[in-house]
């Protein structure tokens, strides 16, 4: 049975994990969650932010716990451009042996009256409580991104797709490939992909 650390005690970011893990790993595997600080802005506004977040969750919970076989680190964000604010997360995986990849989720583009409340360095559940007063309560189960799609797409939905691309990325090249579980519908499309 494999051994994960989840870097946060999060409901949302610990239901994520269970889901992605059970994907790839079917029952095989622990997952223990710890908390821990992320060294970055409570929201961080760039992809190498929220990744270094990730990152740096991730080495913390290695000095808490050190013999996992895997570590996870789970880090939601705020990018802007030209067509708007934009709400994502990213999941860095990092193993045992070292090798680490990273994920990324759907972006969920924030309401124009909540992106232009963001440089008032409130708090984002704060602003999403504020601006949307009639759906406060639904944000420690959904998320800010499941307020905003009235539940569409929740904080939930936004890591499990970040973990399943960054360990999608890792199935490719390395032995952890051997041990992720290929559904049966999917089998032809991934024949040889699992090695033996």
């Amino acid at each position: 049975m494999k051994k994960f650390v989840l870097s946060s005690e999060n409901v949302a970011k610990r239901l994520a994990a269970m889901q992605a893990l059970k994907k790839v790993f079917g029952d095989d595997f622990e997952l223990v969650c710890v908390g821990v600080d992320s060294g970055v802005a409570k929201t961080p506004t760039t992809d190498d932010e929220g990744i270094r977040g990730a990152l740096n969750r991730i080495e913390n919970a290695k000095k808490l716990i050190s013999d996992a076989d895997g570590y996870l680190g789970l880090e939601g964000i705020i990018t802007s451009n030209a067509f708007g604010a934009f709400l994502c997360g990213w999941a860095v995986v990092k193993l045992k042996n070292g090798k680490t990849w990273a994920g990324c989720s759907a972006k969920v583009q924030l309401p124009p009256e909540l992106a232009k409340k963001l440089k008032t360095n409130l708090e984002l559940s704060e602003l999403v409580a504020e601006t949307f007063p009639e759906r406060a309560q639904d944000l420690p189960k959904i998320g800010t991104n499941g307020v905003l799609t009235k539940g569409l797409y929740t904080r939930q939905d936004e890591f499990v797709d970040a973990l399943v691309c960054a360990f999608g990325a890792a199935g490719g090249g390395h032995p952890l490939r051997k041990t992720i579980k290929i559904p049966p519908q999917n089998a032809e499309i991934y024949e040889g992909f699992c090695g033996d």
